[in-house]
């Protein structure tokens, strides 16, 4: 765990202190992450799966339940479906979805068990859960940004944002933009986002403030910004699908270590 703690400390300092030593600006972005993190991450997620089935002083491995290969070609079979529908350029996002999956339908039999620690389940259900929310956020979120006025329409990934009005309103220390958007996606499904502008007068400060609209499966954010001397706004529209169960899985994991916790000082 420690591990992992430091190679994100490292991948968010490491291109602050650069600037600020050789003024040199670089970002660090997936693929650093993805070379890292990934190789430990994989067995983290096998052993968790399997771990606590294995008696390590006396097993001899020789055992190989039937479940345990059937869950494996199922979860290849699920990271190809959706490896193949998305196009990722990246070999270990399979071998992480595997992983993860694999995990997934480990906990899940393992609840069915009446010898199984309830706290260990919860935590390593929590966890693969986790997992699979930030890799299919990463991989099915979408974002468009565009210069927009009133009146304008833009299609995106077989849906539709159209720019319909902005109202007005001063406040007592600002002036506030309130801009109303429509997003009809493919089903035609249709919602309304209002984004925000807040000019503030003293000092002279321009604050852009997202609406964002949260269901089970995703996000949608909106966010504009002005543009000096024109009428045209700078509109910037993200889908990120699976935020909510980052959190459940977080509580998940959380749940688990408490249940373990209370049982200990008992």
């Amino acid at each position: 765990m420690m591990y992992f703690l430091s190679v994100i400390l490292i991948g968010t300092t490491y291109p602050i202190f650069l600037e600020v030593l050789i003024e040199e600006k670089i970002s660090i972005g997936p693929p650093f992450y993805y070379k890292l993190l990934v190789p430990f991450l994989i067995p983290f997620l096998i052993f968790m799966a399997i771990g606590p089935k294995i008696k390590w002083i006396k097993d001899k491995f020789k055992k190989i339940r039937i479940y345990q290969i059937i869950f494996l070609v199922i979860s290849f079979l699920i990271a190809y479906l959706i490896i193949n529908k998305t196009s990722s350029q990246y070999l270990f996002t399979t071998v992480l979805i595997v992983g993860a999956f694999y995990l997934f339908f480990n906990t899940l039999r393992d609840f069915l068990r009446k010898d199984s620690k309830l706290s260990q389940n919860i935590s390593h259900f929590g966890f693969s859960i986790f997992i699979l929310s930030i890799l299919f956020n990463g991989i099915f979120s979408n974002e468009i940004s565009a210069n927009m006025k009133i009146g304008d329409e833009i299609k995106f990934n077989k849906g539709l944002i159209k720019f319909k009005k902005i109202e007005i309103y001063k406040e007592q220390n600002y002036e506030s933009i309130i801009a109303s958007f429509e997003i009809e996606d493919e089903k035609k499904n249709i919602i309304t986002l209002n984004p925000e502008i807040r000019i503030y007068n003293q000092p002279a400060i321009f604050t852009s403030e997202a609406d964002i609209k949260s269901s089970i499966f995703t996000d949608k954010f909106l966010v504009m910004s002005l543009l000096k001397g024109e009428d045209y706004f700078n509109v910037r529209y993200q889908n990120k699908p699976f935020m909510l169960w980052i959190w459940i899985s977080i509580s998940l994991v959380a749940f688990g270590g408490l249940i373990s916790f209370v049982k200990k000082i008992k």
